[in-house]
């Protein structure tokens, strides 16, 4: 892949942070506690249904940081499939949002980046608290110069609010800020706002949005860095 002029030109690279810097695949074997056997059903509707509540409290103004939807949305989920259990399980469970892995071939990617002194955000969903517990738990914290939280302007992404707040603090166009990210709604969402999005597309055959933005690279992370012309 040859790195796109948009990306090549990127003055600062933005991350989002969770199924792209880190791996959402464990959550299945903790669900598995709650709900023996059916653990990898629990987790995916877990993150489906905590998705919906951010995109519905965004449209509706009606503002929770992410570590209390994440909550609504694990015992939504467990209500649903009629998994009893009690408070403090529900909480333990949820806990594993702040000790997930890396994903694969995040630290080199990064390393690279780092190399090309360019200032490296993380831009998520995420509580600030959530967001340092997890980077420092990953072994990803010292790489990034700013950790940046929908907690700042309570709404959640794809809003563009949110985007602008890479754009205010590193006092540049979207145009010159690249951004990566595992997530299709996401990736639509900061093309849409003109940054230049690295799409770590899960699988070959997965879709991306018809918003009437334009489809972003779609990459892996091991082409991060030629990406974004470090290499």
């Amino acid at each position: 892949m040859e790195p796109a002029a948009g990306h090549r030109n990127a003055l600062a690279v933005a991350f989002d942070l969770y199924g792209t810097l880190l791996d959402l695949a464990p959550l299945a074997a903790v669900c598995d506690r709650l709900a023996p056997g059916r653990g990898a059903e629990l987790s995916a509707r877990w993150r489906a249904r905590q998705l919906e509540y951010s995109w519905l409290r965004a449209a509706m103004g009606t503002w929770a940081d992410f570590w209390q939807v994440t909550a609504e949305a694990l015992a939504a989920v467990c209500a649903e499939l009629g998994i009893a259990t009690d408070g403090p399980a529900l909480a333990a469970v949820r806990d594993a949002w702040l000790r997930l892995p890396p994903r694969d071939g995040v630290a080199e990617a990064l390393e690279a980046l780092a190399a090309s002194r360019r200032p490296l955000l993380v831009l998520s969903n995420a509580t600030t608290r959530m967001l340092g517990t997890s980077l420092q738990a990953a072994g990803l914290g010292r790489w990034f110069d700013q950790l940046l939280s929908t907690d700042a302007v309570r709404t959640f992404k794809p809003a563009p609010a949110v985007y602008a707040l890479a754009a205010d603090a590193l006092r540049l166009p979207p145009e010159r800020i690249g951004f990566v990210t595992a997530n299709a709604w996401d990736a639509a969402g900061a093309t849409a706002f003109g940054f230049s999005v690295a799409w770590l597309r899960p699988t070959p055959g997965s879709p991306f949005p018809r918003l009437g933005v334009p489809t972003p690279v779609a990459t892996d992370w091991a082409d991060i860095p030629r990406l974004f012309g470090t290499e």
